[in-house]
């Protein structure tokens, strides 16, 4: 098991050409998928509904969510520790604007695929499975 076990949103853009990460004002300044973790009590599901009406200020369509895959690499702002993150694909409902401790949120596709600013498991598991998987265009 990682060091952090987290749960992931994949929000694709309407014509599925990128995806939605967020710069959070606390531990690293690199670009993360929008979750967080389980609290006791919760299931996958409904950390993801909590954490991005906490993070982007928007309601989950809870129907639409679909697992993607469990992603593990080095964690971003702290390279001696390993992040676990289950993925998951889904919809909101709204605009979604940053709130909590997202400072921004930023539009990321293929072309980013070396941005130097991509958390270490976007940028070496997440961005290339997608890619690969055809699920961003």
């Amino acid at each position: 098991m990682a060091y952090f076990n987290k749960i992931g949103l994949l929000y694709l853009n309407d014509d599925q050409s990128k995806f939605l990460v967020c710069e959070k004002d606390n531990f690293t300044s690199d670009f993360i998928m929008p979750g967080g973790q389980v609290d006791d009590g919760e299931n996958n599901e409904e950390c993801l509904v909590r954490e991005i009406k906490e993070e982007l200020d928007v309601d989950m369509d809870k129907t639409s969510l679909i697992f993607i895959k469990e992603y593990v690499d080095v964690a971003a702002g702290d390279p001696t520790k390993d992040v676990s993150i289950k993925l998951y694909e889904g919809k909101i409902i709204g605009e979604p604007k940053p709130s909590a401790e997202i400072i921004k949120f930023h539009w990321v596709g293929k072309d980013d695929l070396f941005h130097p600013r991509l958390s270490p498991i976007v940028k070496n598991r997440i961005l290339p499975d997608l890619i690969a998987k055809k699920i961003l265009k």
